[in-house]
Formats: C-alpha cells, sequence, structure tokens
C-alpha cells in the first residue's frame, strides 16, 4: 500500500480549506475576494479570473482590469449582485471595488463560517483516512499480512492526526487574523 498517495489526499484537503478560508474577508483587499464571483459574458458563466486581472492596489481596495474592456459593466453588475457588501466604480478601463471596514459582528459570524469549514476540512481528511483503510482491508482479505496492515494502519492514523493539527493552526491563525481590527 502506497502511503504517498494517502498523504497527496490529505494535501488536497488542506489545500482545499486555505481555498475556502481564503474567500473569508478580513477587511483587507486580496483578489481571492472576488476572482470567483461569476460573471455572465457571451452567455457563458465563468469567474472573474477567466475575464480580468484583479489586483490590490492598497489594503481597502482592488483594481480590476478586463482583457476586453466591453465586459466593464458585466463585471461590475456581477460583483453587486454577489452579496457581498462591495460596491464597485467604474474609472475609464478598470473597476475599483472599495472593501467596507468589518464591524464586530461581522467578524463573528465570519468566525463561525470559518470553524464550520474547518469541521468540513477534518470531515474530508476522516473520508480519506475511510477510503484508504477499507483499500486495507480488500488488501489484508487477499493475502495482505496482519502485522504489515496494522503498520500502515497506525502510520496513518500518525497522518491524520498531524493533518488535524494543521487544519486547526490554520483555523486559529485565521480567527487571529480576522479579529484583529
Amino acid at each position: 500500500m502506497d502511503t504517498d498517495k494517502f498523504q497527496i489526499d490529505l494535501d488536497k484537503c488542506i489545500e482545499a480549506f486555505k481555498e475556502d478560508l481564503a474567500q473569508i474577508r478580513t477587511g483587507r483587499a486580496t483578489p481571492e475576494l472576488v476572482e470567483d464571483i461569476l460573471v455572465d459574458v457571451y452567455e457563458t458563466l465563468l469567474p472573474i479570473k477567466n475575464y480580468a486581472s484583479i489586483n490590490a492596489s492598497d489594503t481597502r481596495s482592488l483594481l480590476i482590469s478586463p482583457w476586453d474592456k466591453s465586459i466593464l459593466d458585466n463585471i461590475s453588475k456581477a460583483i453587486s449582485s454577489a452579496n457581498m457588501g462591495f460596491s464597485p466604480v467604474t474609472e475609464g478601463d478598470c473597476i475599483r471595488v472599495t472593501i467596507p471596514e468589518l464591524t464586530e459582528e461581522r467578524r463573528k459570524d465570519y468566525v463561525k463560517i470559518m470553524k464550520d469549514r474547518s469541521e468540513d476540512a477534518r470531515i474530508s481528511v476522516r473520508g480519506v483516512r475511510q477510503k484508504y483503510m477499507k483499500e486495507l482491508d480488500t488488501m489484508q482479505t487477499g493475502g495482505f499480512s496482519e502485522e504489515e496492515a496494522d503498520r500502515i494502519r497506525v502510520g496513518f492514523e500518525k497522518l491524520v492526526k498531524e493533518y488535524n493539527e494543521k487544519i486547526e493552526e490554520i483555523k486559529n491563525a485565521k480567527e487571529k487574523d480576522l479579529m484583529t481590527i
């Protein structure tokens, strides 16, 4: 049994968790806040990042520069309708999105959302563990030795514990970032 594949699948869980948390705003302007907002262009819904470059011009605003200037209005409407509290302003060939200050209540809401997403990440890690444990059981019935299977199980459990600790560290860092004014 290949523990490298197991670890790669666990790494994918961590990466997905980090991408999820990048969507939660901390009051600072980052391209991740808007890059996945879907824009209807040419009768196709695709994320903004497929149509424009997105840069943080300062800590409070983003500058979106579409490659096709005729879709400025489409991007602006998509950002407005995303219900994220952003109000885009067209400035020539670009769109400026100012990130409003977070209230204490909103910060607490984001912490709750983040905790839910960290639990989802732990569930995905457990799902990976279950998949590989079933695979190991199948191999064991096919003549795999009991001692070897137990050794691999112990290694899997050790990795799962490490990855759950990584999830907790990432969550704590994001929570601290969210609650810092």
